[in-house]
């Protein structure tokens, strides 16, 4: 397991003035190659590549099934996937990390029946805190959680894409039926994050944060319940309120 964070010397500066140690959380910038070809970088931790790479080619509709990757090799500074197909695959539109650029007609639409309770909801924030472990130590990660099938997976990342990219990816993994989970994570619940559920069928974002307007358009159209400032026993539905049981 690649470490999360690291020891530093800090002056500490409150009633008095302290020197004493901290941890913050490593972040590493990593290039992707599928098929030999560059298909973007990224700074990210260093743990939990393989569910990254899965769940990022996943939900940027690069592949749509886990047989798809032939294989996967990471290295120090690179992370370098073999797909089935030969054929090159370049950087397109498609891609979150340059920001939302789809048109409405390109969304894939969630039709989903999963719905949840609202104590489930309120919960699932609880146990996501909880188990948040790099978080509480150094407050620089972003963390998100798959929930569905009696299951609660969690994924840590200094960014809150590829949190949610490495928990697409551990669900895979697992066969989770995306249909019938949710995702409760931290950080704010821009456009190019509800893709990334709507690319994968999972139908409904859980957060503390606020979404953003084109956020919850994309939301509308895809057919996602979006859920923010969750928060001492309340939170407000965005989208599509009937998956959740009040």
């Amino acid at each position: 397991m690649n470490k999360m964070y690291k020891k530093v010397n800090i002056v500490k500066v409150n009633q008095d003035v302290q020197h004493t140690d901290d941890v913050v959380a490593i972040d590493t910038k990593m290039e992707l190659f599928v098929n030999g070809s560059k298909l973007g970088e990224f700074y990210l931790s260093p743990r939990d590549l393989e569910d990254f790479v899965l769940g990022y080619l996943l939900d940027e509709r690069y592949i749509e099934t886990r047989e798809d990757v032939k294989n996967i090799t990471v290295n120090d500074l690179n992370i370098e996937v073999e797909l089935i197909t030969d054929q090159p695959v370049e950087r397109d539109n498609l891609a979150c990390y340059d920001g939302w650029i789809h048109q409405d007609q390109e969304l894939v639409k969630v039709n989903s029946d999963f719905k949840v309770e609202r104590s489930q909801v309120m919960d699932s924030f609880d146990l996501l805190i909880q188990k948040a472990e790099v978080w509480s130590k150094t407050g620089g990660t972003h963390v998100a959680a798959l929930v569905g099938e009696g299951k609660f997976i969690v994924r840590e990342d200094v960014s809150r894409h590829v949190a949610v990219d490495k928990v697409i990816g551990a669900g895979l993994m697992a066969e989770i039926d995306f249909s019938q989970s949710f995702i409760v994570c931290s950080g704010r619940i821009p456009p190019d994050r509800v893709v990334k559920l709507a690319n994968v069928g999972i139908p409904i974002m859980v957060t503390k944060a606020a979404p953003t307007i084109e956020g919850l358009k994309i939301g509308e159209n895809a057919g996602i319940t979006l859920i923010g400032f969750l928060r001492n026993g309340r939170f407000n539905i965005y989208t599509h309120p009937h998956r959740i049981i009040l």
